[in-house]
């Protein structure tokens, strides 16, 4: 039986693998460059011949192969943070009453606008910067120091992000504020005890003047009872002069013997004495063994 000789395969000449090869390459330059995914969370500005075009949402962006063409995608609704200052240093404010004061502060903030962010600004951090220094600082000097001492930092974080965001509307920046977090607002370091001091006699003194308006409003009201009651009694005393007289004879007498002890005289040689009307039971039967041996 003959043996069965299969023919001999040769290899393909180089040049076909190459040539998979280069339409691989070609396939994949065109997969990437020009097939962007965009995230839920994301925006894209597609641009041609370096030339913006459309911003497109979530989905997949399509563009012109690179170099022609390109996709920028960006997050668009991430919180991102900027700390001010960047390091632990004294960052001094003056306030409205001329004092200083050490602020440092958290800017939170987003992309509002993608197109104006990234085509508008030619450094968006730097600017986002500026505009919080601003900002701080403006509503830093119109308020007390006092007030800050006092823990008006959510105030003052409200009033800076609101005056943040009105800068950053006007340069059309495309960012959005989300608030300000104050991390510290301290006197500095070097007159941190004299100021609180300063701060503490200003509590004082503003403390004790309500207690002596609160005094003065109690005594106007006693006053007034006075002059209200001298008033009625006035007129009583119109009507009726002999009882009112006696009234008040009587009323005297009650307030001056009711402090102290009665010497009654019922006939020469026999004296009584009786104790005060306020008097305990005690003393009241003191006084009377001593009436007895008086007689």
């Amino acid at each position: 039986m003959g043996r069965t000789v299969l023919p001999q395969v040769s290899p393909p000449p180089p040049r076909v693998w190459l040539r998979w090869l280069g339409g691989a390459l070609v396939l994949a330059w065109l997969g990437t460059t020009t097939l962007h995914p965009v995230g839920p969370h994301d925006q894209a500005i597609v641009a041609t011949f370096g030339a913006s075009g459309p911003t497109l949402g979530p989905g997949l962006a399509l563009s012109w192969p690179w170099p022609i063409g390109a996709a920028h995608v960006t997050d668009v609704t991430s919180v991102r943070h900027l700390a001010m200052p960047d390091g632990d240093g004294e960052h001094l404010m003056l306030t409205r009453d001329g004092s200083v004061i050490d602020v440092a502060y958290d800017v939170r903030w987003r992309i509002g606008d993608l197109r104006r962010h990234d085509l508008d600004l030619a450094d968006p951090d730097a600017t986002l910067r500026l505009g919080a220094e601003t900002a701080m600082r403006a509503a830093v000097a119109g308020v007390d120091f006092a007030t800050l001492m006092g823990g008006g930092h959510d105030a003052l974080g409200h009033e800076a992000a609101r005056r943040l965001q009105a800068l950053l509307d006007r340069d059309r920046a495309g960012i959005a504020i989300d608030g300000i977090d104050i991390r510290r607002a301290d006197p500095p370091a070097r007159v941190a005890d004299a100021l609180r001091a300063v701060a503490s006699a200003r509590n004082d003194a503003a403390n004790e003047a309500t207690e002596a308006h609160s005094w003065s409003q109690q005594l106007i009201v006693h006053a007034e009872g006075e002059a209200g009651a001298f008033d009625r009694l006035y007129a009583q005393y119109r009507q009726a002069p002999d009882v009112t007289r006696r009234e008040m004879y009587y009323a005297t007498m009650e307030r001056v013997l009711g402090q102290s002890d009665k010497v009654i005289v019922d006939a020469p040689g026999t004296v009584t004495t009786l104790p005060p009307l306020s008097a305990p039971p005690g003393e009241a039967a003191s006084g009377a063994a001593r009436a007895g041996n008086g007689r």
